[in-house]
């Protein structure tokens, strides 16, 4: 799954940018966040206005992989998954 698709996706769900994921900002609280710089594919973790821990990623697939299961982990456990 491309980006796109996994906003989608999340969308479809429930799920906006900013709520249990980030798309290469900041979110409102502890998330992870996603975004590609000079090519390569990096996750991190956003908080306390922050970003941190950056991971970098052999693919965009893979990097998307990472952060829908986190996102939906999260969205899950806070009850705003809609199936």
């Amino acid at each position: 799954m491309k980006l796109a698709e996994m906003k989608t996706y999340l969308a479809a769900h429930g799920v906006e940018d900013g709520t249990a994921y980030s798309h290469g900002g900041l979110g409102g609280g502890d998330i992870h966040g996603i975004e590609e710089i000079d090519g390569v594919w990096y996750t991190y973790y956003s908080e306390r206005g922050s970003k941190g821990g950056y991971r970098a990623w052999p693919s965009e697939e893979d990097a998307v992989a990472f952060v829908v299961k986190d996102a939906e982990k999260f969205a899950r456990a806070y009850k705003f998954w809609k199936e």
